[in-house]
């Protein structure tokens, strides 16, 4: 019982924030419906916000990384086995600490999304400091990799206030959120029971746009048979492009 209550109040402050918003776990929909961001949906729309696809039977596959945990290879496979892409949004500290798999996952054809430099709280920083945390790892990626970042950009934590978001649409950037996300990020945590697999089918809608973590061995284990899953059902996994 604490642990549930400890739980709402993380998904309360994930959603509310205490300065500007925190977009996120607050979000949820109702079996298989699709969610709407209420009243920060305008706000979101207006400035370049993206957290929805279309109301067909599309999915758009985003993963967070920022630090490895030994479970993005398997994730790997799984996508290159499904022939499924996907955008990952990367740190300085995972490009820095893992460039082998980044490399890996620019050769397999899969987006590079700008999730910062350091990862640090867009509500929290000024104008110069987003642009210059975003920067940053654009520079670090091109002089790492020898290819541009993506104008992808996911916000740390996913919290940010229409300064940010108007700052970012108007430096030639699209923020990117989420429609669908369960508690995946903990790094030593592995619920086994095909976790992922049923926190994803209980909640899969049109136009998901659906984030997990590499760091959760659930997400790796299950992606799979995710995959399949929905692909089976009909749906079609796109990338993000098609969106904006």
């Amino acid at each position: 019982m604490k642990k549930t209550f400890l739980w709402v109040l993380l998904g309360l402050f994930l959603f509310v924030g205490i300065k500007g918003h925190a977009y996120g776990f607050g979000l949820v929909n109702k079996g298989n419906t699709r969610p709407n961001a209420g009243k920060y949906d305008t706000i979101l729309k207006e400035n370049g916000g993206i957290y929805l696809g279309p109301d067909t039977q599309e999915i758009y596959l985003t993963f967070d990384c920022g630090y490895e945990n030994g479970h993005a290879k398997m994730i790997l496979e799984a996508l290159r086995k499904t022939d499924t892409k996907a955008i990952f949004f990367i740190t300085g500290h995972y490009l820095n600490s893992a460039t082998d798999l980044v490399m890996e996952m620019i050769e397999d054809g899969h987006i590079i999304g700008n999730h910062t430099y350091s990862h640090k709280d867009f509500t929290k920083s000024s104008n110069e400091e987003i642009l210059k945390d975003i920067e940053k790892l654009e520079n670090a990626f091109k002089e790492k990799t020898g290819h541009t970042m993506s104008k992808y950009v996911r916000p740390p934590r996913g919290e940010f206030d229409e300064r940010s978001l108007k700052l970012l649409k108007d430096n030639g950037y699209a923020s990117i959120f989420w429609s669908l996300a369960y508690v995946d990020w903990h790094q030593d945590a592995f619920h086994g029971d095909h976790y992922s697999y049923k926190q994803v089918m209980k909640r899969i809608h049109n136009g998901a746009i659906l984030l997990m973590h590499t760091v959760s061995k659930d997400n790796a284990v299950d992606l799979e048979d995710i995959i399949l899953k929905l692909k089976n059902d009909g749906y079609v996994f796109k990338t993000i492009d098609s969106v904006i």
